[in-house]
């Protein structure tokens, strides 16, 4: 009696154990065919490329990459920020509800001709208050404006008005001004997800038709965007790639969701003039630092408009 129930307790357990083995061996087979599927993909959409004469001269990186989504608030700068700000030589500062700073130069600073990026980050990082916090992003020739993005978690934030320096140049390039926002502590509000590839991101704008015969993927790097403003008045920002083509137009996809977001610099530049001419409405008229900016912007929106 006892050895026909061993007998069947031998035969259920390679019952279970075949399964099991079964099953391992049809979720490799599937893995392998993913796997060639995908190769054969890359492979197709690269002699599309070639076939447009549209080449990758950037570095893409071919780790598996794991983010999460990151909500902000805006964050006021702190007495002691404020004392600090003050201290800067220099400069005639004013900070306007707390958490915008307006600070004029007493006198132009030069930024030599034909200077690097890395420079022109120095020099704008040893004026300005929390400059670890910023990484040098942009200048914008039309504006005559730097662009400095405010990171997070290594990463930088790309054209968000709450974590942003804006350096107002003069026709000599010449710092005369500049604005500043700063966003406070970020939380994760998801679990990390994998991240899509840079080649399946630059696909995206391929099929999206936003590339051209001949254009040349210069530059790819992964930075944040602003996703939805939530309820609480916090806003969500997702982890995206930023797609550089030609060394001078920047495309920026969604690196969860595989979306491209829209960003119009010179839109995102003339929105953010005009909301700071309306902020420096609080301070009292007379006051300097008020009426030399405000001149200054005006003369930039005329000079858009036109």
């Amino acid at each position: 009696m006892q050895w026909r129930q061993i007998k069947t307790l031998f035969i259920l357990c390679f019952l279970i154990l075949n399964a099991y083995l079964l099953f391992m061996f049809f979720d490799k087979l599937e893995e392998l065919d993913y796997g060639l599927a995908e190769n054969e993909e890359s492979s197709t959409f690269k002699e599309q490329l070639e076939n447009e004469n549209i080449t990758i001269s950037a570095d893409l990186p071919e780790e598996e990459l794991d983010k999460s989504y990151i909500s902000v608030n805006q964050k006021s700068f702190t007495d002691e920020e404020v004392e600090s700000l003050n201290g800067l030589d220099g400069q005639q500062s004013e900070v306007i509800n707390g958490n915008f700073i307006v600070s004029l130069f007493e006198e132009p600073v030069t930024i030599p001709e034909n200077a690097d990026n890395t420079l022109i980050s120095e020099i704008v990082k040893s004026k300005i208050l929390l400059s670890d916090n910023y990484t040098y992003g942009t200048w914008n020739e039309e504006m005559n404006i730097l662009v400095f993005f405010q990171e997070k978690n290594g990463l930088p934030i790309y054209y968000n008005q709450n974590g942003i320096v804006v350096v107002y140049l003069n026709n000599d390039n010449e710092m005369i001004f500049y604005t500043q926002t700063v966003l406070g502590e970020a939380e994760s509000p998801t679990d990390t997800e994998s991240l899509i590839k840079p080649i399946s991101a630059i696909q995206v704008l391929f099929d999206g038709n936003r590339l051209l015969a001949g254009d040349e993927i210069t530059d790819v790097n992964m930075g944040f965007h602003t996703r939805i403003p939530l309820s609480s008045g916090e806003q969500l920002f997702a982890p995206t790639w930023t797609i550089t083509v030609n060394d001078n137009e920047n495309f920026y996809v969604n690196a969860i969701e595989n979306l491209v977001f829209s960003s119009d610099e010179m839109t995102f530049l003339t929105q953010y003039i005009t909301d700071t001419t309306e902020t420096l409405q609080e301070l009292k008229d007379g006051n300097e630092v008020k009426e030399f900016v405000l001149n200054h912007l005006n003369t930039k929106l005329i000079d858009k408009s036109e």
